[in-house]
């Protein structure tokens, strides 16, 4: 059996996830990591026996460039399964645009599933979903492996049945840099910057200019791949006004568990 995992993971969280999926499944399994701008220049063909689509959520939907880019990939009734990685929040409207996804361009979604990952703004003073997926959560989705596993060999391509989340379809439009509202844009601190260019070279969306690291604002999605992915903490970023916090950490309070859906 071959498997092809396609994944967009700003920070490594849903990537974590999906190779523990990895796990739970036989045979040779391949990944396609779609985060930066130059995996998605050309399109992608499938050729194997199960695909797994596997994204953050970014305000309550798939991002707006991953979803575009995955609604490109023909599915020729190949059986797929989907991910959705949000931060103890809500996975809003995703898996109903995969279902869609699907649909249009004909693979035979099996599977669903949304797993908790630590929230992009998650700090230690509102630590939502902090640490997060846990040992648990990746066993989880090992497991969750195993039951698309199952389900493959015993011949089962019903659809599984998705809860419907009431949230208006056209919020899939909203740019994807619309949260720079509530975040700010992250910042070089120039005292501990070397200019390696590491924060450019990891950004998804091409926002950050190599030589001056200076960000585009209209690019910039807020993920903080830049803020990860410095090695000497150069990067620091935060919401525009204390009350955001707030209300970030009451909304995070309750600790929610992964969900699958077969």
């Amino acid at each position: 059996m071959k498997t092809q995992i396609v994944y967009f993971s700003a920070t490594g969280t849903t990537r974590a996830l999906a190779e523990a999926i990895s796990k739970g499944l036989r045979g040779d399994v391949s990944f396609t990591d779609i985060t930066l701008p130059e995996s998605r220049t050309d399109g992608l063909a499938i050729d194997c026996d199960l695909v797994v689509f596997a994204t953050p959520v970014y305000g309550e939907r798939i991002p707006a460039f991953a979803y575009y880019f995955l609604k490109c990939v023909r599915g020729n009734e190949t059986p797929l399964a989907v991910v959705s990685v949000y931060g103890n929040m809500g996975f809003g409207i995703t898996l109903e645009q995969f279902s869609a996804l699907a649909k249009k361009n004909r693979f035979k979604l099996i599977a669903a599933a949304a797993f908790i990952g630590q929230h992009t703004y998650a700090t230690t003073s509102a630590p939502v979903a902090y640490g997060r997926p846990d040992q648990h959560d990746l066993e989880q989705a090992r497991v969750f492996g195993e039951q698309i596993q199952r389900k493959l060999d015993a011949g089962d391509f019903t659809p599984p049945n998705l809860p419907v989340t009431g949230l208006p379809k056209w919020i899939e439009r909203f740019p994807d840099s619309g949260i720079r509202f509530l975040i700010r844009q992250p910042r070089v601190i120039r005292a501990a910057c070397n200019a390696c260019g590491a924060c450019a070279r990891r950004c998804p969306a091409g926002a950050i200019d190599l030589e001056t690291l200076r960000i585009d604002e209209q690019k910039c999605l807020r993920c903080y791949a830049c803020v990860k992915a410095c090695p000497n903490g150069a990067r620091a970023a935060g919401f525009r006004l204390p009350v955001f916090q707030s209300v970030f950490r009451r909304l995070g309070r309750k600790k929610k568990e992964s969900r699958v859906f077969l």
